[in-house]
């Protein structure tokens, strides 16, 4: 029910949500005289007289800058199409650099700047916290429209097409060669803007030397088609955004500063007309990692080789730049993008942190400001900080339950984010993933007493001494709650004054499915990593999608999201993975993998459950739920009107039976603490 959350769809769908932009800021003053240079901004600085760890950062270049220039200008790409773009300049006391500084670019499809009303302009430079703290920093900061949106001229032909990661090389090597410009150039940004990064970092152009991509999927069908289910909601109203905006309808994008009368913005909006929607690509052969489109102008659109930056690791890795990748424990790319950082380990300069955070958590944070400025002070302004000295991996690991507080008008907007600025709770490690114990749990039959579901069944560490089996006929109502992070991932929040992103405590919904908990724990575990499902189904039907929630039951028996995964039957066969995915099971989704099942026949069905790093307390318990829709979330399948619903039995006992495998630590250990 929409009723509970509300939705930012304007500049900030599926994006950087927590960022938005505030109506009535105008565009920022002209300088008229160069400003005295403050000390340190032109040099670099030894690192005996730099202070830098995880999260704590003196640097040597302060952040004097009390203002900014804006301009805005179209650039044309390689085949003369015009791109908006505005470019901001730090000021001091109204007067812009004496020498040349780094740009950092934000490459977006998202619309760089907004009239409001009365022509008042809204733009990411003076709102987005990022990139104001950048300029603050004597950064230059670039904001560009992707062809096809904003003010850009062109067609859009999809997500991540040929023609919009080639115009990134234009668009940097443009920024490099300004005389403003230092010729180092890095990009910001989070969610489609941050995929922007990976996949101009493929064209390496020689300019581009770091980036800092944020919560942003490398591999887009594990996102929209995980495991062959299909995310619905996410595609529909992503979709209706996004057209929205390219075609001016959610606001107009701003003028470039030469288009007085917006005439050439009209030109482009007409042009946007031609766009490939995502309703366009919803069609026969979608479900399919190798489906791909030929759209309008020549354009080509694929889920496996355009938009899958990760196929293309080998020329992320030799274009030789610095890479920090974040991700949040309640991303909707937690794990897609750690596989990118795995398959680049080794080959590139990079990092990663991961934190509790859903797709627009930690924005503008502390750790988030930290370690960019870190970042780029070491690749564009040559400051020796030691940030390539730390561990390559930081990570958060969770304590308590995430959902709805009592106090929810009062609490913290965003899951853990107190916690995360505090810098509890931070480990670091110099692999990924973690060394861990793998914990297998069993599907038992005898009765738990701590749940009204379906069966009420137990997990176990002992494999069950017999064979048994649990019958269920899905029940086409059941959800993960009324928000997840999947809606957090289009722009959504919760109603509440601080736009709160809790999850709904669990318990009626386990009611409407297969429960399977553990005995209350004598100790903590400390579960961090990748867990896994491996269970043996048979149905009435050839297909259908199978949902399984991994939860935390506290002692007065509330039931608490931990984390999720989900496989289409017909998509079951596992392949190895053309990256490194950790040898979680990879299910390639090609229609020659594709088998439909045989009714009443046990099949193995194996997930890959989304990663997580929480501790379950003592006294609380474990909960597996296992569903057969998700019906806020994923189309209702395999009978979309909801009417015929499958019945399936879910089978337990022996060694080969249904289990799990959680990735434990032992020892209470996981890694050095980070200390701040």
């Amino acid at each position: 029910m929409r009723h509970s959350h509300h939705t930012h769809l304007n500049l900030f769908a599926a994006g950087s949500v927590a960022i938005l932009l505030l109506a009535g800021c105008g565009s920022a003053e002209t300088p008229s005289t160069a400003a005295p240079e403050p000390s340190g901004a032109d040099q670099a600085a030894p690192a005996s007289e730099v202070t830098s760890s995880f999260g704590s950062y003196e640097s040597p270049d302060p952040a004097v800058w009390d203002g900014m220039q804006r301009s805005s200008r179209y650039i044309p790409a390689a085949d003369g199409t015009k791109l908006a773009i505005d470019v901001f300049l730090p000021t001091r006391e109204g007067a812009t650099p004496t020498k040349p500084v780094p740009v950092v670019l934000h490459y977006t499809r998202y619309i760089r700047a907004q009239e409001g009303e009365d022509g008042e302009l809204i733009t990411r430079g003076e709102n987005d916290p990022i990139l104001k703290h950048l300029l603050s920093h004597g950064y230059a900061v670039a904001v560009a429209d992707a062809r096809g949106t904003g003010a850009s001229y062109g067609v859009h032909h999809g997500a991540f097409s040929v023609e919009e990661t080639e115009d990134s090389y234009a668009i940097i090597e443009w920024l490099a060669a300004q005389p403003w410009s230092n010729g180092k150039v890095g990009m910001a940004g989070r969610s489609y803007p941050g995929m922007t990064q990976y996949q101009a970092a493929t064209q390496a152009p020689p300019a581009l030397k770091a980036i800092f991509p944020e919560m942003a999927g490398p591999t887009a069908y594990d996102f929209i088609n995980r495991g062959g289910a299909y995310k619905q909601d996410f595609v529909e109203q992503w979709g209706q955004g996004t057209q929205a905006q390219d075609l001016g309808e959610a606001g107009m994008p701003a003028k470039v500063d030469e288009d007085l009368e917006g005439v050439m913005r009209a030109e482009a909006i007409e042009q946007h007309k031609q766009n490939l929607w995502a309703r366009d690509l919803v069609q026969p052969g979608y479900e399919l990692r190798n489906f791909s489109v030929d759209t309008l102008n020549g354009g080509h659109w694929s889920w496996d080789k355009v938009i899958a930056s990760i196929d293309d690791a080998d020329a992320i890795a030799a274009s030789g730049v610095g890479i920090y990748h974040l991700i949040g424990w309640y991303d909707i790319y937690t794990t897609q993008q750690a596989w990118m950082y795995a398959t680049l380990e080794g080959r590139a300069n990079q990092k990663m942190m991961i934190g509790p955070w859903v797709h627009s958590g930690g924005y503008g944070g502390m750790v988030h400001k930290t370690e960019m400025l870190r970042w780029y002070d070491y690749w564009l302004k040559d400051i020796d900080n030691g940030v390539l000295d730390d561990n390559p991996v930081h990570y958060f690991v969770m304590n308590g339950n995430h959902t709805l507080p009592p106090d929810i008008e009062e609490t913290a907007p965003t899951l853990d984010e107190a916690a995360a600025e505090d810098g509890t709770n931070w480990l670091s490690s110099d692999v990924w993933p973690v060394p861990t114990a793998a914990t297998r749990l069993y599907l038992d039959g005898a009765t738990s007493g701590t749940v009204a579901s379906v069966n009420d069944g137990t997990l176990t560490s002992m494999p069950p001494a017999a064979a048994g089996a649990d019958t269920y006929t899905v029940d086409y109502t059941s959800r993960k709650g009324s928000f997840s992070r999947w809606m957090n991932g289009y722009g959504t929040r919760r109603n509440t004054p601080a736009g709160a992103t809790y999850f709904d405590e669990r318990s009626a919904e386990n009611e409407k499915a297969l429960t399977y908990t553990t005995a209350a724990l004598s100790e903590d575990m400390t579960i961090v990593g990748y867990p896994t499902a491996h269970l043996v189904v048979s149905s009435d039907h050839t297909d259908g999608d199978v949902m399984v929630y991994l939860e935390e039951i506290d002692t007065e028996g509330r039931s608490h999201y931990i984390t999720e995964g989900v496989v289409r039957a017909s998509h079951r066969k596992t392949s190895e993975a053309p990256f490194n995915n950790f040898g979680l099971p990879y299910h390639r989704s090609y229609a020659e993998d594709l088998a439909p099942l045989t009714p009443g026949e046990p099949t193995l069905l194996e997930f890959d459950i989304m990663g997580t790093a929480i501790v379950i307390d003592a006294g609380h318990r474990l909960r597996l739920t296992i569903a057969g829709a998700d019906a806020a979330n994923f189309a209702l399948y395999p009978d979309p009107q909801g009417k015929q619903a499958p019945t399936i039995q879910v089978h337990r006992g022996a060694e080969q039976g249904s289990h799990i495998i959680l990735p434990v630590v032992s020892g209470g250990e996981a890694a050095a603490v980070a200390t701040r």
